[in-house]
């Protein structure tokens, strides 16, 4: 579908004025073209928050109900054939002038968001059969399980925050009240501030879900922008990409306990991201993620600092990479792990 033919069928859907096979059109164009996505959400968001556009809508609706009057009043017996005409071709030029309002204003919005889309450009991430971990510009940490593509907009936190997610993945979210992160993931699209959860996905499953653990986010319907839920710490959403129901309780909320959680997340838990931190403490992390005990036989060794992330590593890969920083030397026997200088 071309850029006018789906930017003239948002007009309509967002002005109440689509047929149901425009509007099966129009939610086959959003899911397949992830441009479309973003355009989509944006423009739903502004009609949605900004205040500005809001009284033109409330105007077009009074006019509409004017129009509808004027109509019915026009075809009563009490009025002659001629005024009744002139009515009639008043109201429809009215109809004309309200579309052709609405329309001009969402083209003009929606080829200013593709074109400064375009400008930005977009950055794609990818973990195959290894995991990956990535921190934006905007300080905001990304934990991408395997098999799950992401893609966001480069030059991220300074005018926006868009991510879009095939797969899984974590989001440790940097708090900016003036620039909300949108995720976009599946139906759904998740409006963020500052917090840290859990998505799940992937494309062949026929469920997503998303896990809060701490802060607020909502969560919206792609396809129904006034079905949405705000999610608290500690609950689950589950969200059916094909309800057995029709298009009714999509959205199921879970009240689940921490310890249940860490089930959703464990597979981010093994990650050991550290910045200028003693080996002391380095190493009790290390032992958790290895399951093994590390002696350290040096006290001078055990206040020397490291930075660095470890994601996959093995434990001789990891030691390794601690070398390279310092020359330390190690041994590994069985479970035990004894480094010195």
């Amino acid at each position: 579908m071309n850029k006018e033919k789906f930017l003239a069928l948002l007009s309509g859907k967002l002005s109440g004025e689509i047929s149901s096979a425009d509007s099966e059109a129009l939610a086959k164009a959003i899911e397949n073209n992830e441009e479309y996505q973003l355009l989509a959400t944006e423009l739903g968001h502004y009609f949605q928050h900004h205040k500005t556009i809001e009284p033109k809508i409330d105007q077009l609706n009074q006019i509409w109900e004017k129009i509808e009057a004027a109509e019915e009043r026009g075809f009563q017996e009490r009025y002659d054939h001629s005024k009744a005409n002139k009515s009639s071709v008043y109201a429809a030029l009215l109809k004309v002038a309200a579309v052709l309002i609405l329309l001009t204003g969402i083209s003009w919005l929606g080829y200013h968001l593709l074109n400064r889309y375009a400008e930005e450009g977009s950055i794609m991430m990818t973990a195959t059969t290894r995991k990956t971990f990535r921190i934006l510009d905007d300080g905001t940490r990304i934990w991408l399980n395997k098999k799950s593509t992401i893609s966001y907009n480069s030059a991220f936190g300074r005018h926006r925050r868009e991510i879009f997610l095939e797969g899984e993945a974590y989001f440790d979210v940097v708090k900016n009240k003036d620039i909300p992160l949108f995720i976009h993931a599946g139906n759904i699209d998740i409006e963020v501030k500052g917090t840290a959860f859990n998505v799940n996905a992937h494309k062949e499953n026929a469920e997503i879900q998303v896990a809060l653990i701490r802060g607020s986010i909502e969560v919206t319907d792609k396809l129904d922008k006034q079905h949405k839920v705000l999610l608290r710490p500690n609950e689950k959403l589950v969200f059916s990409n094909n309800p057995s129901n029709g298009d009714q309780n999509k959205f199921l909320v879970k009240l689940v306990e921490p310890s249940m959680l860490l089930k959703d997340t464990k597979w981010v838990s093994d990650t050991l991201i550290f910045n200028k931190e003693k080996l002391e403490n380095l190493v009790v992390r290390m032992e958790k993620k290895y399951e093994i005990k590390i002696e350290i036989q040096s006290e001078r060794l055990k206040d020397k600092r490291f930075s660095g992330t470890f994601i996959n590593e093995t434990l001789h890969q990891a030691l390794a990479a601690l070398k390279l920083s310092y020359p330390l030397t190690y041994t590994i026997n069985d479970r035990l792990v004894v480094i010195k200088d």
